[in-house]
């Protein structure tokens, strides 16, 4: 199945804002890639504020790294992930989103979806 992960990484240095979400990315990776996944692609939303201030491990963050990646894996293999993320501490938030692929073999991300939604 085709699974879509975003996730917030937390910022802990200003001048170079995506360096804890390429550690959590090439983690990620190689957690579906062990377990005969495939990853489909990986897009960086960039550093956003938070809609709220969110509590980590006792610190409070007000802004994160967010970003997407598509993989196709088994059900076992995202509960995993799903586990692995939410106790690092590295990761503010994570969900994942499971696309139906039986009308369109590449359906893109949500984020291409959502700008092909919007009338031109």
């Amino acid at each position: 199945m085709y699974y879509e992960l975003l996730a917030i990484a937390r910022i802990t240095d200003p001048a170079n804002v995506s360096k804890e979400a390429t550690r959590i990315a090439s983690t990620v990776g190689r957690l579906i890639l062990n377990n005969r996944g495939v990853i489909r692609e990986i897009t960086s939303i960039g550093a956003k504020p938070l809609p709220r201030i969110m509590k980590k491990e006792q610190e409070r963050h007000f802004q994160g790294y967010h970003f997407l990646i598509g993989f196709d894996s088994s059900g076992g293999v995202q509960s995993q992930l799903l586990r692995t993320l939410r106790n690092d501490p590295r990761v503010l938030r994570a969900i994942i989103k499971k696309h139906d692929i039986t009308s369109a073999m590449n359906p893109g991300n949500s984020v291409h979806q959502a700008l092909n939604s919007i009338p031109k």
